[in-house]
């Protein structure tokens, strides 16, 4: 009997103790930093559990590459910037001498540059074709080209229509804020004209993102991952959640290509992917489990995603969590020192054979001899089984340089459409969501490449124009040829001064 009390007792401890842990994980989540990093304070809290750790860690110190930081104080200004000069002098009389009234000479001078800036500054260009006609012979008319605009029944240039879709897709301004700025710069825009643009440009660059999802299939690796985007007129009264997918492939196939569907089955994904049979790299969501069968996408898991769980879980085992978390840092040091020389596939694989796969092996280990310590649904022992029922998934990476350790590069193209979303709230129909895909693919993928997204918008918009308007014949013997040059990355090496220091 006592026996039992003692049991239930633990176990309304227990979970107490999970319910208290699920709720910090939720406020911080919802209210803190999403940052998963480990700092001094941090350690403190749980200096005794760690005091044998952290001995430990000096014996197994690891290395990291070094870095510089930047200078503090201000950066100077960038030397492309237009500059003004303006010339402050001193009058005729000023300039005369107090004690003999000659005037004084300039022995030297100070410059001090200051940076301003002008409010957007809208302009009406006017296209003039002249028609000719020959005097002798009737109904011999000509005229001359008139320029292909990306909306044919629009006033609305490429500048403006790439202006209205960065600030919206990439910098998350929603178009009723737009239509405020835009009124002072004394343009009356209404918001939903600028959604109808948004509509029909999206509609012009099909032709590119069919052709970078044909590139993302031909990729080695490719990664995926999720979100929600609330849509309109899905149900009668209020928004439902459909879903926004993002494929990205490897180095060689660099695109970022989103798909929106109106629900998160795993049909979406086994479309997408049906024809795909090389490594896929996701968080182990189940609607992905179909295509993993024989002959089909090979599985690979995110490490990022297997430390979330010990991150999430350190308040309920800290010493075990944290030399968890302390041991998978040692896999990502190898990763950091590779990035930092610049190691080939190849040579990645080769440092990886050398470094990661007896550390990988004693994380296993470690997770393996603790399985069993842990409740079965407690935090910790589902991140342990989240690796371990994985294994195999977990090493792929250590097989082939061009795999990451983990989907990152996809998490953070799913940064975007997440902020996005706390702007612009929701998409306002299904062809709404589509068109939110069809500009993410594009913005995105210039991003991978640090292109300047209004540049090479404008110029996409512009060069699409001109490709619609081809014959059928001449775009059948073009190919793929024009879409090509369109494509991130033969765009930047054609305007290499579109290129951001930083991808932004």
């Amino acid at each position: 009997m006592l026996l039992c009390v003692i049991d239930e007792r633990d176990a309304a401890l227990a979970a107490a103790a999970e319910s208290d842990r699920k709720l910090r994980v939720h406020l911080m989540k919802r209210f803190g930093s999403r940052i998963e990093s480990l700092d001094a304070a941090q350690l403190a809290l749980f200096a005794n559990e760690v005091k044998a750790i952290e001995t430990q860690a000096e014996a197994e110190s690891v290395t990291v590459p070094s870095h510089t930081r930047r200078k503090s104080g201000p950066r100077p200004l960038p030397a492309n910037l237009p500059r003004e000069t303006t010339m402050h002098d001193l009058s005729p009389e000023d300039r005369a001498c107090p004690c003999c009234s000659k005037e004084r000479i300039e022995i030297d001078r100070t410059t001090l540059e200051v940076l301003e800036i002008e409010p957007a500054r809208l302009k009406v260009i006017v296209h003039v074709t002249p028609v000719y006609a020959c005097i002798e012979c009737r109904d011999q008319e000509t005229r001359a080209p008139a320029p292909a605009l990306p909306l044919p029944r629009s006033y609305a240039g490429a500048s403006l229509l790439a202006h209205v879709a960065v600030s919206k897709f990439a910098d998350h301004c929603p178009l009723y804020r737009q239509e405020g700025m835009l009124a002072r710069s004394g343009l009356d825009l209404s918001r939903s004209t600028m959604c109808g643009w948004m509509l029909g440009c999206a509609t012009l660059l099909e032709p590119l993102i069919g052709l970078m999802k044909r590139d993302v299939l031909r990729s080695k690796v490719i990664q995926s991952d999720d979100t929600t985007i609330p849509t309109l007129g899905l149900v009668k009264g209020r928004a439902k959640d459909a879903r926004l997918w993002c494929y990205v492939g490897d180095t060689n196939h660099r695109h970022a290509v989103f798909e929106y569907t109106t629900s998160r089955e795993g049909k979406w994904p086994a479309a997408w992917l049906k024809d795909f049979s090389g490594h896929l790299q996701t968080d182990a969501y189940s609607g992905y489990a179909a295509l993993h069968g024989p002959g089909g996408a090979i599985e690979v898991g995110c490490w990022a995603h297997a430390r979330r769980g010990f991150f999430d879980a350190k308040d309920l085992a800290p010493s075990f969590c944290l030399d968890v978390l302390k041991e998978i840092a040692k896999l990502y040091a190898v990763e950091s020192e590779a990035t930092a020389r610049d190691l080939s596939p190849r040579e990645r694989k080769a440092s990886r054979a050398e470094s990661s796969r007896a550390q990988l092996e004693r994380v296993l280990g470690l997770l393996e001899s603790n399985r069993q310590i842990h409740l079965p649904k407690s935090a910790v022992r589902i991140a342990i089984e989240y690796v371990l029922t994985r294994r195999e998934a977990f090493s792929r990476y250590l097989d082939d340089g061009l795999i990451e350790i983990d989907n990152n590069a996809c998490e953070r193209c799913m940064r975007s459409p997440a902020i996005g979303r706390r702007n612009w709230l929701f998409a306002g129909s299904v062809d709404g969501g589509h068109a939110v895909a069809a500009w993410l693919s594009v913005i995105q993928s210039a991003r991978l490449h640090e292109a300047e997204p209004w540049a090479y918008v404008k110029d996409l918009l512009t060069k699409l124009a001109e490709y619609r308007d081809m014959t059928t014949q001449r775009r059948m013997a073009d190919g793929d040829a024009h879409l090509r040059e369109l494509l991130p990355e033969a765009w930047l090496k054609a305007n290499p001064t579109a290129r951001l220091p930083l991808a932004r």
